[in-house]
């Protein structure tokens, strides 16, 4: 066993998220530069608006700060936006939090364009989140001791330390959205995977009329090749999806805890799939047919570059609810894909237990390659 593999499934095991599906993965030591196609979905510096406009800003009222703990003025600094008002930071506010809020106005600025739509803006927040902030496993193993004054547990982690646990990604997601004056909530509860349970927090947010889930701590995979290098790998799996979607004991269970399910309630994942384009020929995200699998996987034995990370749902006419919600749904069409990267670094062998992909609710899968 490599120790590629020794820390990867170590770092996955922490989350208590990926666990199981690679219990048995075998792989060569990890030795080659991730392909552009792990890199999140964001605008270059170059494309940023030179005067960017916040929605924040054209806010008519101000409201100031009554609490007086940190942690319990970061909360109210979201309260703040969500009822529609801007922060005032004139008096009697701790300077982690007018600080923290700078920096979190400063990534908007810089990576949401003022023409964008709403989707585009839950797009760009969702990936700088989840792509820029490590996760503190350290955190995470020392949790019975550990303090509520740690950053990781507040936004100020994610935008002043890049480091946070689930706290403080849906912390900084919630303030984000509240800038952007996006209805976003936070939601509490559990999650469950491979016999672990965890308490756990994700959103919720309000696009086109409709709720949806938005977990930017599981789309946020971090694999450690040493001790010194980690690998970022951006998901979705978890962006714009159901409440169904979300409790699907197959691939992680969430409990919510305190919620009033009935005005938050996500009846549907939004089809995001199907409008982002792979990067890979002229495919989109979301296939549906072997064919469109089996071609994807030719060009990227065909490419020049070295391809990492694909992410892909597959809905294919014939497979129906619930094969999909089978642990092996799939598992034939992916050999025969697979077939087509012989010298890929990571090898399908579901007979040996040996299955390099992740999956997500509602048929997504994100395959390593490394071909």
């Amino acid at each position: 066993m490599s120790f590629f593999k020794k820390s990867f499934k170590l770092a996955l095991v922490a989350l208590f998220a990926f666990a199981s599906l690679f219990s048995a993965l075998g792989c060569s030591v990890f030795n080659k530069k991730p392909s552009e196609d792990i890199l999140p979905h964001l605008i270059s510096e170059s494309d940023a608006d030179s005067s960017p406009v916040r929605p924040v800003n054209a806010l008519g009222e101000t409201k100031g700060f009554t609490a007086n703990s940190v942690n319990a003025q970061f909360d109210e600094l979201n309260e703040i936006l969500y009822e529609g008002y801007r922060p005032d930071f004139s008096k009697d506010v701790f300077p982690e939090i007018e600080k923290t809020y700078n920096a979190a106005i400063q990534v908007l600025n810089r990576y949401i364009k003022n023409d964008f739509s709403a989707f585009e803006r839950l797009h760009a927040i969702h990936d700088y989140i989840a792509y820029y902030t490590e996760y503190d496993f350290d955190l995470l193993e020392n949790a019975s001791s550990a303090k509520e004054s740690n950053p990781s547990f507040r936004p100020d982690g994610v935008f002043l330390e890049r480091k946070a646990v689930c706290d403080g990604f849906s912390k900084a997601f919630l303030l984000l959205c509240g800038i952007e004056q996006i209805r976003c909530i936070r939601i509490t509860g559990q999650y469950s995977s491979d016999g672990n349970t965890v308490n756990h927090a994700w959103n919720k947010v309000l696009l086109d009329g409709e709720w949806y889930n938005v977990d930017s701590t599981m789309d946020s995979w971090h694999v450690y090749t040493d001790s010194k290098h980690r690998v970022d790998i951006l998901n979705h799996g978890y962006f714009l999806v159901s409440d169904e979607a979300m409790f699907d004991p197959l691939t992680g269970h969430h409990t919510e805890s305190g919620l009033d399910a009935v005005n938050y309630e996500c009846p549907n994942s939004y089809d995001f799939y199907s409008e982002m384009s792979l990067g890979i020929g002229s495919h989109k995200m979301k296939l549906t047919s072997l064919d469109e699998l089996l071609d994807v996987f030719s060009k990227i034995k065909d490419g020049k570059r070295k391809i990492g990370k694909v992410e892909l749902k597959l809905d294919f006419p014939e497979y129906d609810k619930s094969n999909l919600s089978r642990p092996d749904a799939y598992a034939s069409y992916i050999a025969e894909a697979y077939k087509k990267v012989p010298d890929a670094d990571f090898a399908f062998k579901p007979e040996s237990g040996m299955y390099p992909y992740q999956r997500y609710p509602d048929g997504v899968f994100v395959f390593l390659i490394y071909a």
